[in-house]
């Protein structure tokens, strides 16, 4: 079962129902996607973002949020929900990454976030470019014309999204 305290403060987390399912572990299982949304995922992207502890004051100026109280609401909300921990120099720092929004795209791999569709434009590119290196052969037939011509899309296409995706990323 959840503490009683914790319980408290999660009917507070707009999003958090009593008909949450418990796992065995006795903690409910939330709906991110609904309870951290606007301000809150602002503040935790900036912290993924920032890769490090950070204040309310200085979250609270990076954000442009109108006092240091919101930016501590939305930092004492993502602590309930166990995303992010005080530290003992009362700083916050990520202590749980989770996949919400626009982070369902990335994948972390050690320090580094990709996006997904550069897994995709590699393997697409190594296939097109082991094709003309192994199959092509002249003069062109038409059959190797469509080829080159659609694997060319396919790879330009896959490279523009992960491009996108990278230039779009929310941290």
């Amino acid at each position: 079962m959840v503490h009683q305290s914790t319980r408290s403060v999660l009917r507070r987390v707009k999003g958090f129902s009593e008909n949450t399912k418990e796992e065995d572990t006795g903690t409910p299982e939330i709906n991110y996607e609904t309870v951290i949304k606007g301000t809150t995922l602002d503040v935790y992207f900036y912290l993924l973002r920032k890769k490090s502890a950070a204040g309310v004051r200085e979250i609270q100026r990076s954000l442009d949020l109108s006092s240091p109280s919101v930016s501590s609401y939305h930092l004492d909300k993502l602590e309930t929900l166990g995303i992010v921990r005080k530290n003992r120099f009362g700083n916050y720092e990520v202590a749980k990454k989770i996949d919400i929004g626009a982070l369902n795209q990335f994948v972390m791999i050690g320090n580094f976030t990709l996006p997904r569709f550069f897994f995709y434009a590699i393997f697409v590119s190594v296939v097109f470019i082991g094709y003309i290196i192994l199959f092509l052969t002249f003069p062109l037939s038409t059959g190797e014309v469509f080829a080159l011509i659609f694997g060319l899309f396919g790879v330009f296409v896959c490279w523009m999204e992960t491009l996108l995706s990278w230039r779009n990323k929310p941290f």
